[in-house]
C-alpha cells in the first residue's frame, strides 16, 4: 500500500556552477528553503525544470542523493525519468526508489514528438512498470506538443499497468484537463490527477485535482500554497485576484517563443530573487534584456521584493 501523494510538489532546479557542474551547496539552499514552506507535500525531482535533458544519468541519481540528504523525510520526493531506452529507463527508476525517491514519473521520450501509437506508449510503461517496486505516475504533455499529448484510449490502457497511481496533467488547456479528469476518475476514482499547467493551476482546481507538480512552486511557494488554500476554502475572489498576478509570470515564463527557454527563465527569476547566485544553464542559453525586465516586473507585481 503506498502512501497518500495528494498535494503540492515544487518542481525544483539544479543550481551549476560557472563551470556547468552541479552546484551542491546551493541546490540544498534551493530544495531546504521550499520544503520549509508549510503546505508543500513535496519535490518534483528531476522533471524538465530539472534539466533531465541535459543531466546524465549519473548525474540525475547523484542531485536526487543530495535532494534526500537535505530534506531527509520532510518531503516526498517524485523523480523524473525520461529515457528513449525503456531498459535504461527501468534501471534508472529503479535507482532512484533505492537512492530515496518515494515514486517515479516517466516522461514520453523526445523521440515520439514524431509519431507514436498506442501499443509503443504501452510497451514502453510496461517495462518499466513491470521491473521496478514502486508508484508511478504518467505524463500528459500540453495539447500543443502533438503526439506526445495522450490520447484517451492511451490513457486508459496505462491505467492498467502494475504499479501506475496518477498523473501529472500538463495539457496547459482547462477543457482538456476537466476532460481527462472525468475520464480518468471514472475508470478509478482513486487515480491520482495533478493538475499541473502553471497557467491553469486555478481553474482546474477550482474543478477538481489531486494535487499538482509546477515549477513555479519553486520560485514562490508561498503563493502557490496561498492560491490552492483560497481555492480550497472557497475564498474564490481571493484566489481570481491572486491567480491574474501569478498568471502574468506563467506567461513570461512559459508563454514566450522558444518554450526550451522555460528553465533558463525559471533560474533568472530565482536569481533576481537572490535565490540561487547565478542562473547558468548546462545548455548555452541566454536571455535579453527585454525578457529580463518582464520577468522582473512580473515578480513585482506578486508582492516580491527584488
Amino acid at each position: 500500500m503506498y502512501c497518500n501523494f495528494k498535494g503540492i510538489y515544487a518542481a525544483n532546479i539544479v543550481p551549476l556552477k560557472v563551470d556547468k557542474s552541479i552546484d551542491t551547496e546551493n541546490l540544498v539552499n534551493h530544495v531546504k528553503e521550499i520544503s520549509n514552506v508549510k503546505g508543500i507535500r513535496g519535490l518534483l525531482v528531476n522533471g524538465h525544470a530539472g534539466e533531465n535533458f541535459t543531466l546524465s544519468a549519473n548525474e540525475q541519481i547523484q542531485v536526487l542523493k543530495i535532494i534526500k540528504e537535505s530534506i531527509k523525510k520532510k518531503s516526498l520526493i517524485i523523480s523524473g525519468v525520461n529515457f528513449e531506452d525503456p531498459q535504461e529507463a527501468a534501471r534508472v527508476a529503479n535507482e532512484m526508489l533505492i537512492s530515496g525517491a518515494n515514486a517515479i514519473l516517466i516522461f514520453p521520450p523526445f523521440s515520439w514528438s514524431q509519431g507514436i501509437n498506442t501499443k509503443m506508449v504501452y510497451e514502453h510503461h510496461k517495462i518499466i512498470s513491470e521491473a521496478i517496486q514502486g508508484p508511478i505516475f504518467i505524463y500528459q504533455s500540453s495539447v500543443n506538443s502533438g503526439y506526445l499529448s495522450y490520447k484517451k484510449e492511451t490513457l486508459r490502457e496505462l491505467t492498467k499497468l502494475k504499479n501506475i497511481i496518477g498523473i501529472k496533467e500538463g495539457s496547459w488547456n482547462t477543457q482538456s484537463y476537466v476532460d481527462n479528469h472525468k475520464f480518468l476518475k471514472n475508470i478509478n476514482q482513486n487515480f491520482l490527477v495533478m493538475a499541473s499547467g502553471d497557467e491553469h493551476i486555478y481553474p482546474c482546481f477550482k474543478y477538481a485535482s489531486d494535487g499538482s507538480q509546477v515549477s513555479l512552486a519553486a520560485i514562490v511557494p508561498e503563493k502557490i500554497v496561498e492560491l490552492i488554500t483560497n481555492i480550497e476554502n472557497k475564498n474564490f475572489d481571493l484566489a481570481a485576484d491572486l491567480d491574474r498576478k501569478l498568471l502574468i509570470l506563467s506567461q513570461n515564463i512559459y508563454g514566450k517563443y522558444p518554450p526550451s527557454f522555460a528553465t533558463a527563465r525559471i533560474k533568472y527569476c530565482l536569481e533576481v530573487l537572490k535565490k540561487i547566485p547565478r542562473g547558468t544553464m548546462r545548455s548555452s542559453i541566454s536571455l535579453d534584456n527585454e525578457e529580463k525586465s518582464q520577468l522582473k516586473n512580473s515578480l513585482k507585481s506578486i508582492g516580491m521584493k527584488i
